[in-house]
C-alpha cells in the first residue's frame, strides 16, 4: 500500500478545511462530532478537539473536515491537524 498523503483543501466556509487523504482512512458510517464532549469516544476526534478553536470534526472515507471558531490561523492549525491525522492513520496496512 502506498504511503499516506493528506492534503488540506479550503472550503467555501473560511472556518472549515477538508483534509483529503490518498486512501481511505475510515470505513463505515460518517463520524461527526460537534463538541469536545461528544468526541470523547473517538481518539482522533478527541485529540483534534484538544486543539484551540476546533468546533467540529467529520471523518468519512478518505477525508477529515475540521471546523474552527475563527480564532485560529489555518497556517498554524493545519500542521497540528495533519500531525494528528498522520499519527492516527499513517501506519495502517
Amino acid at each position: 500500500m502506498s504511503d499516506l498523503l493528506i492534503t488540506p483543501h479550503p472550503t467555501p466556509n473560511p472556518n472549515a478545511v477538508k483534509f483529503i487523504a490518498n486512501r481511505v482512512i475510515h470505513e463505515g458510517p460518517t463520524k461527526t462530532f460537534y463538541s469536545a464532549a461528544a468526541a470523547q469516544t473517538d481518539p482522533v476526534a478527541k485529540r483534534l478537539f484538544a486543539l484551540p478553536g476546533v468546533t467540529g470534526v467529520m471523518i468519512l472515507n478518505n477525508f477529515c473536515s475540521v471546523n474552527q471558531d475563527g480564532s485560529q490561523d489555518w497556517d498554524d492549525l493545519a500542521p497540528k491537524i495533519l500531525a494528528i491525522l498522520m499519527e492516527a492513520y499513517g501506519n495502517r496496512p
